[in-house]
Parts: C-alpha cells; structure tokens; sequence
C-alpha cells in the first residue's frame, strides 16, 4: 500500500515539474530573441570582464561596467549598421527595379523610410496611431533590452559559481561535463572570434569605402558603402575565397562603369582593389584571424546557419543559429556514442 502511494506520489511530482516546465518554456520563448542576445552579450564581453575583474573586488560593478562600456555600443553598432543596411538594401533594389524583393522586404524598409523627408513631426501630424505603434514598438524593445542585459550581466557575474553547481551534480556523469565545457568552448569561439572578426572586417570596409568616395572622382565612388562593408565582413567567413567574392566582383563592376561612361577614369578601380585588398583582406587577416582559427567547427557550416537561422528565425536567427548548430554537433559527437556505448569519434 505504501508503495503504491509512493508511485502516486512521484507520478503527481513528475506532472507538476512538466507544468511548471511548460510554462517557464512558454515565457523563455516569448523572450527567445532577448536571451540569446544577452548570452552573446555575455561571450562577447567575457573575456574583457574578466581582465578588469582581476583588479576589482566588485564583480557586480564590474560586469555593469563592461556591459555598459563595452556590450551597449556593440548593441548600438549593431543596431545602427543594420538600419543603414536595409536602407541601402531597399536603394538597390529600387535601382534595379526589383519590386518583388522590395514588397518582401517592406514590413523592414518601412521603418526605416518613416523617418526620411517627413520626419517625426510629420508622422505625428499624419498619423498619431502609427506614433502610437511606434511608441509600443519602442517600450517592447526596451525591455527585450533590459532582459538581454539582466541575463548578460548575471552570466557575467556568476559564471563561475554556475561552473561550479554544475560540477557537483555531474560529477558523477563526466560526459555531461565534458559536453559543457565543448560547447562552451565552440560558442567562445563563435562569439568573441568569428563575430567580432566579422564586426571588425566589416567596418574596417565601411571606413575605408567611405575614405575612397572622398577620393573619387565626380560621378564614380563606392555606391552604398555600409550594405557593401556588410557583406564583406560576413564572406569572411567563406573558406578559402573569404571576402574577395565581394570586392573582386565590385572592382569589375567600377571598371566596366568606367569605361562605359567614358569620362570616369580607371586609377579609381585600380586604387579600390589594392586598397581593399591590403587594408581591408590583408590587416584582419594578421591581427584577427587567430580568433576564427579555433574550434573544430567547420567554417563553411558556421556560414550557412547563419543565413539559415535569419531565414528560419528572424532577426534573432543570426545569433540563435551558432547555438543550435553546436549543440547539435556535440551531442552526436559526444554524447550519442556514449549512449549506444560506443567512442565518439571528432567531426573534421
């Protein structure tokens, strides 16, 4: 009798810890965006707190200290580099007449649009319910910020107490923790190497490209420079072609725009390969690529889910992806063969 009532007992426990499973699952979805900003926020800004947490005997100050310093104005760059991004974005199409493209991209190129020759002051005259819609749009990104913050800067702060809770309950399950600190390591590279390297190519481009158009002749320059330096920070990550996929098409294109037109002169080509190729390919390769180069994971792997996770997730997928894909790669490397009793065996 007594046992029964035990199982009785377990049973009702075990429902109650799927309900309140459910529901935490629930509300960390409807945060999904807010939490992996805030874990990149925590890998990307890891390595700088913990340097300044060895002079300080204040970890929490020193965590809101990073955050601020260091995590908002990558936000920011961020924010404002993929603003100007989509704008230029939507100019291309409207130059080549790609109206398609620029009905699916609208719910973006909207807003970015509402804030050109009217105004705010004329959106309000306008239309007070899109201010309105505005105003809640801002407020619900404002606390997605709070939250990438919060979660950010408590990871910062206790990651080693973290370590350390895990260690006792695993210890007795070495794989588990063996599994940890592979996924740790991959998402460091992932985050404070091939993010950052991406970040820094990128605007190294963008300030370059913007120094040649002062350069340029009248009429020639580097159409659209920040869509162009976006796209030459993420081919980085292309093997063994890299970003010359980007710059090498676009001197062809300033060459055959040059003599088309006949007046445009073809030293601005030239000078726009060598420049971008020393500067801009060279320079992050000797100061930065010994980020990417850790890791096991495949570069060209790492490449494509992050376009598959912009496609699959939205916005967040860029930074939920990496998650995902190195999860999954250690579980069947290191965790699945442990489970049908076999040794695992490294991914090349």
């Amino acid at each position: 009798m007594g046992s029964l009532t035990d199982n009785y007992e377990s049973i009702a426990w075990i429902l109650v810890g799927v309900l309140i499973t459910m529901v935490v699952a629930f509300i960390l979805y409807s945060f999904i965006g807010a939490i992996v900003i805030g874990i990149f926020l925590y890998y990307a800004t890891r390595p700088i707190y913990r340097k300044m947490d060895q002079w300080s005997d204040h970890p929490g100050l020193t965590a809101m200290l990073t955050l601020l310093t260091i995590g908002l104005p990558i936000l920011l760059i961020l924010a404002y580099t993929t603003f100007i991004g989509v704008r230029e974005v939507d100019q291309v199409f409207a130059a080549v007449d790609l109206d398609q493209l620029r009905t699916a991209l609208e719910p973006y190129t909207s807003v970015v649009s509402g804030t050109g020759e009217q105004g705010m002051l004329g959106i309000i005259r306008n239309n007070l319910s899109k201010v309105r819609g505005f105003a809640a749009a801002a407020m619900s990104w404002l606390l997605r910020l709070f939250v990438s913050f919060t979660i950010a800067f408590y990871l910062l702060r206790d990651d080693q107490k973290i370590e350390r809770w895990f260690r006792r309950s695993f210890e007795n399950q070495p794989s588990a923790v063996t599994f940890m600190e592979r996924v740790d390591d991959d998402l460091t590279t992932i985050y404070t190497g091939n993010l950052i390297t991406i970040g820094a190519s990128g605007f190294l481009a963008v300030v370059v490209y913007y120094g040649l158009n002062l350069i340029a002749p009248a009429g020639t320059g580097v159409q659209f420079p920040i869509l162009l330096g976006l796209l030459t920070g993420v081919a980085t990550l292309i093997p063994s072609v890299g970003m010359k996929i980007i710059y090498l098409p676009y001197t062809g294109y300033l060459v055959w725009q040059s003599v088309s037109s006949g007046d445009a002169p073809l030293w601005f080509p030239v000078v726009f390969f060598l420049v971008t190729a020393v500067v801009v390919d060279t320079v992050p390769d000797i100061f930065i690529r010994s980020y990417v180069s850790k890791g096991e994971l495949n570069m060209g792997l790492i490449l494509l889910m992050y376009v598959l996770g912009a496609v699959a997730f939205g916005w967040y997928g860029v930074f939920l992806a990496p998650i995902v894909l190195v999860v999954f790669v250690h579980f069947f490397r290191d965790i699945l063969p442990v489970l049908l009793g076999a040794e695992g065996s490294a991914i090349d």
